[in-house]
């Protein structure tokens, strides 16, 4: 009877935790780029979403094809990285040029 209720409380647990909100986001990476200039990028854990911090205004860009890397981009605004390397173009404060994480 004890091995029974383990087993449920396990099997409960296991379900709750793949539960995640739509929205849900690894922490922000925090970029420094040449020339002084900084921004923050939240990557949704889905992978198809950036939320970008620039300049004083926040973007919400959607995951779009890319030769290599990932980029993101919306409304003339562009994130293309790749590894700990990144690229900010159309967005306020930008352009934001040989950027690193890490």
């Amino acid at each position: 009877m004890r091995r029974l209720l383990v087993l449920s409380g396990l099997l409960l647990l296991g379900g709750c935790a793949s539960v995640m909100p739509q929205d849900a986001t690894d922490a922000p990476m925090a970029y420094a780029c040449e020339g002084g200039k900084r921004f923050t990028a939240a990557y949704d854990l889905k992978g198809d979403k950036a939320r970008v911090s620039a300049g004083g205004t926040s973007y919400v860009l959607r995951h779009v094809r890319s030769g290599s890397g990932a980029r993101y981009a919306k409304g003339g605004v562009e994130l293309s990285t790749k590894g700990v390397e990144a690229l900010l173009d159309g967005a306020a404060g930008g352009p934001y040029r040989a950027c690193r994480t890490g």
